[in-house]
């Protein structure tokens, strides 16, 4: 009897074991047609999960994160920048509202080279400064040659009305999935604040796969835009933010203009 109550004991740990692995579905390798958001099961905290290629969502070098006790480091050097005037395509891509901006505008951060290929927005801000975020930030995301990225963030703060933001507003896409030419060139140096004074770390892409490529430029002054734009930004970009991550060691260093 006790040899039965054994056998039907392992029969059904057999069951109970298979029923499970049955039940889970294989993540994917191919991310192409992977969903994620920034809320529920596709959201930030399941990332990781949703495909092999998003394996970097759980790394240790990950953006965004709270800007608090950034150390002055005198090494550092200005940024150099050389973003001309240029015709942006804007597209809906569920995201963000993103301004893919024609090749020729180009920075130089601490003696590399970049150029810039779009810009975008999140609301809320993704970085802090002591816990707060700010109603939204922008992202200015420059490639190099040996294929790594240098971002340069902007917070964006109620107050005086962007002359700028009205011209994008008035072209916004609505629709997930919808694109609009700007017809007039854009200023690109003029979406940023006078004095270009910045926190610096590495980390990631905010978004996945979360790849720890990136040299991150935070710019310690802010832009403003007024109440009413800033509440047309929000209510197209659903609080499209990633909440910040463990600086796992790493330091933030600032320059100071």
């Amino acid at each position: 009897m006790k040899e039965l109550k054994q056998s039907t004991f392992f029969c059904l740990m057999l069951l109970f074991t298979f029923s499970n692995c049955k039940d889970e579905k294989p993540i994917p390798t191919d991310c192409t047609d992977v969903h994620w958001a920034y809320t529920g099961e596709e959201g930030p905290d399941h990332w990781v999960d949703l495909c092999t290629g998003y394996s970097a969502c759980d790394g240790i070098s990950q953006s965004p994160v709270d800007l608090t006790g950034a150390v002055e480091d005198n090494s550092l050097t200005g940024v150099s920048l050389n973003y001309g005037t240029t015709p942006v395509e804007i597209e809906n891509n569920g995201h963000t509202i993103e301004f893919v901006c024609e090749a020729g505008s180009k920075v130089t951060l601490n003696g590399t080279e970049y150029e810039l290929l779009q810009f975008h927005y999140h609301g809320l801000s993704e970085h802090e400064v002591a816990g707060q975020h700010y109603p939204l930030e922008v992202h200015f995301v420059n490639k190099a040659s040996d294929d790594n990225y240098a971002v340069i963030g902007i917070f964006i703060e109620e107050g005086a009305e962007n002359e700028l933001f009205t011209q994008f507003l008035e072209h916004f896409p609505h629709e997930e999935g919808s694109y609009a030419d700007h017809a007039t060139e854009i200023d690109l140096a003029g979406l940023l604040p006078d004095n270009l004074s910045y926190y610096n770390y590495n980390g990631s892409l905010t978004t996945p796969p979360c790849s720890e490529v990136v040299n991150w430029y935070v710019l310690k002054n802010k832009i403003t835009a007024s109440a009413a734009q800033i509440a047309e930004f929000q209510g197209i970009l659903h609080n499209n933010y990633r909440p910040v991550r463990n600086l796992e060691g790493r330091s933030i260093l600032v320059h100071n203009e």
